[in-house]
């Protein structure tokens, strides 16, 4: 019995080793260890390291197709660095390119969506570019509503974001009717 024991044991510590091996590709919790890594990276503003550490996961994911969320996700992430850096246009672009790889990996009404449509409305605000900003931004928020509910905290970010975005783009009748829904979710969080 013990013998089995050990054997299961050893096959389940040697398993995610061959399915590295293998795939080319990190196991679960190296993935988890070096998403980790990259995040610390560009929280202290090693922006360089973390782009590394991103081009060296990007091929193996590159290879499982778009159905691998980290595949979209590492773009993503790339799409990030580029803007702290400054590199709009690079962003724009590694954005634009997580879209449709994050919803063949995980739906297009996925709360991760909402993430690089809201990083697309915020270059766009930036450049002055409203009326290409408010239909992402307000995708973000629909995709955002329909995952926490209507009334929850978590939109105030989102809400005042579009609520400035359509003040800005001479569209007061539903900047009114945003700022109406912000001063209702303040009330009830307070």
């Amino acid at each position: 019995m013990k013998h089995h024991a050990n054997r299961t044991l050893f096959i389940w510590w040697l398993l995610p080793g061959l399915i590295f091996l293998l795939t080319g590709c990190p196991t679960s919790s190296e993935w988890d260890r070096q998403w980790e890594q990259i995040h610390a990276n560009i929280s202290r503003g090693q922006f360089q390291e973390a782009k590394d550490l991103l081009h060296h996961l990007l091929p193996s994911f590159r290879k499982n197709g778009p159905t691998d969320e980290r595949y979209a996700l590492v773009i993503f992430q790339l799409g990030e660095v580029a803007r702290l850096e400054g590199q709009e246009s690079q962003a724009e672009a590694y954005y634009w390119e997580a879209l449709p790889l994050l919803a063949e990996s995980l739906g297009s009404e996925h709360l991760r969506m909402a993430d690089p449509l809201t990083a697309l409305a915020l270059l766009y605000q930036q450049k002055n570019q409203l009326e290409m900003a408010r239909p992402l931004l307000k995708r973000a928020l629909a995709i955002r509503e329909k995952s926490w509910g209507l009334s929850d905290p978590q939109l105030l970010s989102t809400l005042q974001t579009y609520h400035a975005l359509l003040l800005a783009g001479d569209h007061q009748e539903e900047a009114r009717e945003i700022a109406g829904r912000i001063d209702r979710i303040l009330k009830r969080s307070s």
